[in-house]
């Protein structure tokens, strides 16, 4: 069985858990949406040339004031993944947004493997949507770093 079999199988399977027994990778985009909670929107996409089945989703818009605090919140939970179960938190440039994202090889998962990767997934989705949430409207959360100097201001090392 090819990569992309394995990758619709493990797809159907999972959809027939959840009672949607159509689930399945579209044709043209190699993925399919599920909506958990009415507000977490996973997307699982199969990577052709890596073999890698993706989740992915939209959490937030960083704060315009002050982020600071919470991206230095979200590098110390990427490190090792320490506090992200696996996923990678990331920032996409061009909305602003706060990406959850992981990527398993099709050929280490199986239907129960699957299942809890998703599980797991969705809820660390579940926790830094909310994390994020409470840093839009937190003074204390999203409270600026003490000024630093400018680099001409600073000690001169080289030269």
């Amino acid at each position: 069985m090819d990569k992309r079999q394995l990758a619709e199988k493990l797809i159907s399977k999972f959809g027939t858990l959840l009672t949607l027994p159509e689930l399945r990778l579209d044709d043209h985009s190699n993925s399919c949406v599920l909506l958990f909670d009415g507000d977490i929107v996973l997307n699982i996409e199969f990577d052709e040339p890596t073999g890698q089945l993706i989740l992915s989703t939209y959490l937030d818009e960083l704060p315009v004031d002050s982020p600071e605090a919470i991206l230095r919140e979200l590098m110390v939970a990427n490190l090792y993944w320490h506090r992200t179960d696996g996923a990678t938190l990331g920032l996409e440039d061009a909305t602003n947004g706060v990406i959850l994202a992981q990527a398993r090889m099709v050929t280490e998962l199986d239907d129960a493997s699957f299942e809890k990767m998703v599980e797991t997934f969705v809820n660390q989705a579940e926790r830094w949507k909310k994390r994020l949430g409470e840093a839009k409207t937190s003074v204390n959360a999203a409270a600026p770093m003490a000024q630093l100097p400018h680099l001409a201001e600073g000690p001169r090392i080289f030269g």
